[in-house]
């Protein structure tokens, strides 16, 4: 394995050597990156990727990895982790959170602080990054509802992107093509009483209530525009239960797929390609991933 080393001059980030990627997806598939980076808030994360860029080095940027896949060889890269990153402010319209907060903190502070909007991410196991970059959605409701304006590392440069420059549509968004990574978002959120705000975060917990346990991605394709979920396009094809190596299709969920027994990442990329193909001849239809390849 290669060997990447920070020295004092990068900063005092926390890292780590080396970063097992079976122990930090949730899936829990993966082999080793030589070394993972904690920068704590916006400034260090801006930081350090301006340095990792101008000294060459290759880096991925990840927060929870909820909803990617990565490789069983690793990754010859450094891998920089925003899940220190935990910084919530107030801003005129709502909050500047930053990339690594999970949706359980948001939540939290939005109900301390009153605000009312984002209780549609209750329960997803997500870091606001992560939510930025996809367009995270949950009960009808998606991230793209609620954002203001995103700030970005640009090559070397800090960039706030305005709602229409993101680009959000589906499960995408312009940072999927365009290389930027996520520092923070700037949420446009309404006053809520405590009451409404908790009472609307627990009808989202109920509707996440029926969802697969155990290590997933979450759901691994993107609802068709055909009016019928993956899900169930899926199960249509009688591919519940269907396994290979250690993946399976979740008999309870068919858009997830399970670890249930040590799975490598070559078994669950060969499930998805078999239930894509099988889905396809039987029915016509495509269908395409909402996770991410760490590559």
């Amino acid at each position: 394995m290669q060997r990447i080393e920070l020295g004092q001059s990068y900063g005092n980030f926390k890292t780590e050597t080396p970063f097992d990627f079976s122990k930090n997806s949730s899936i829990g598939c993966g082999g080793f990156a030589p070394c993972v980076a904690y920068p704590c808030d916006d400034g260090e994360l801006f930081a350090l990727l301006s340095r990792l860029d101008a000294d060459g080095i290759p880096f991925v940027v990840v927060g929870n990895m909820t909803n990617v896949l990565p490789p069983d060889d690793g990754l010859q890269k450094l891998v920089v982790c925003t899940k220190r990153m935990r910084g919530i402010s107030r801003t005129p319209n709502g909050l500047f959170v930053q990339a690594g907060v999970s949706a359980g903190r948001l939540l939290r502070v939005c109900q301390t602080e009153g605000l009312l909007g984002a209780e549609f991410l209750a329960g997803v196991p997500c870091t606001l990054g992560g939510a930025l970059f996809m367009n995270a959605g949950a009960g009808g409701s998606y991230v793209n509802e609620i954002v203001e304006s995103v700030l970005v590392y640009r090559r070397g440069r800090r960039v706030e992107l305005s709602l229409a420059e993101c680009r959000y549509g589906y499960k995408t968004s312009a940072f999927m093509q365009n290389g930027d990574v996520i520092l923070g978002g700037r949420l446009r959120l309404k006053t809520g009483s405590d009451r409404e705000i908790a009472e609307r975060k627990a009808y989202y917990l109920g509707r996440r209530a029926h969802l697969p346990t155990g290590k997933s991605m979450g759901c691994v394709f993107k609802n068709p525009d055909n009016g019928v979920s993956a899900g169930a396009w899926i199960e249509k094809s009688g591919l519940k239960g269907v396994r290979i190596g250690g993946a399976v299709v979740s008999n309870e969920h068919a858009n997830f797929i399970i670890n249930d027994r040590r799975a490598t990442s070559a078994d669950v990329r060969k499930l998805i390609d078999y239930v894509k193909d099988t889905v396809k001849s039987r029915f016509g239809v495509d269908l395409q991933e909402e996770i991410r390849y760490l590559e």
